[in-house]
């Protein structure tokens, strides 16, 4: 009897406002816009991003590899080592209502449910600068995975705190990226609150995707971030956001 029975109203799926850029300079505020909206231009994508960190210890990389498809899936590949045979990765995977996530290096694996919002907090009468975006499909909070694809946050809690400037444009991955720069942002730890601080970001002209991330204190880069692979709409099977786990792998939660 419960196909008798009329279903409510099929949720609606968030388009972006802004299919293109226009062909002239945009800008700093349209280009915010436009890239707020990169993941509802798309169904799916991989993104490949290469990360450059300069601390105490001297220069390290991490290879980030992002396969995404709405609604929900998602899949982050953290790598810490160029080894092809290092264990020395992790894996989160999202089905849109759990999270999965597995540390190879100590054959750890955890599986819990995506936190909940705080209610609210999207409420379209707030001002922009209070609401918290919800995105299409989550990312890893506070990630480098989640700055590219969902930068709402990067922007709103970082870059806009300091001067603003569009400093020219560049080739990332084979695509025309516009280059915006934050001189001094306030938003940063007290070891690297220097007036000497810069930070800057390239957007995607075609897909409004964040493919390049620069930190700087004064002429030294500190952090470097760029996209080297790009595929939009590429066909993802859902055996890619499916894990299997040997029998030695410990379960946390």
């Amino acid at each position: 009897m419960s196909d008798l029975i009329p279903a409510g109203p099929a949720p609606i799926t968030p388009t972006a406002a802004r299919v293109v850029l226009a062909d002239d300079a945009p800008s700093i505020e349209e280009l915010f816009l436009f890239a707020r909206e990169a993941e509802l231009r798309v169904q799916s994508l991989r993104m490949t991003i290469e990360e450059r960190v300069v601390t105490a210890k001297g220069a390290a990389m991490v290879v980030h590899e992002i396969q995404l498809k709405h609604p929900g899936r998602a899949r982050v590949a953290t790598k810490h080592s160029s080894e092809p045979m290092s264990r020395d990765y992790d894996i989160w995977i999202s089905d849109g209502e759990t999270i999965t996530f597995y540390e190879a290096s100590n054959k750890i694996a955890s599986t819990r449910r995506h936190r909940a919002r705080v209610v609210g907090s999207d409420d379209p009468t707030l001002p922009a600068f209070a609401r918290q975006y919800e995105p299409l499909t989550a990312l890893p909070p506070g990630s480098l995975a989640d700055a590219f694809i969902h930068p709402h946050g990067l922007f709103r809690n970082v870059l806009v705190t300091g001067p603003l400037a569009i400093v020219g444009v560049q080739p990332v991955a084979d695509r025309e990226a516009i280059v915006v720069r934050s001189q001094h942002p306030r938003a940063a730890k007290v070891l690297v609150d220097r007036p000497d601080r810069s930070i800057e970001v390239g957007i995607g002209r075609d897909s409004g995707f964040v493919l390049l991330l620069t930190e700087r204190i004064g002429d030294t880069i500190t952090r470097h971030a760029e996209v080297t692979s790009l595929e939009l709409d590429p066909t993802i099977f859902d055996a890619a956001f499916e894990l299997k786990l040997s029998a030695d792998v410990r379960k946390v939660y």
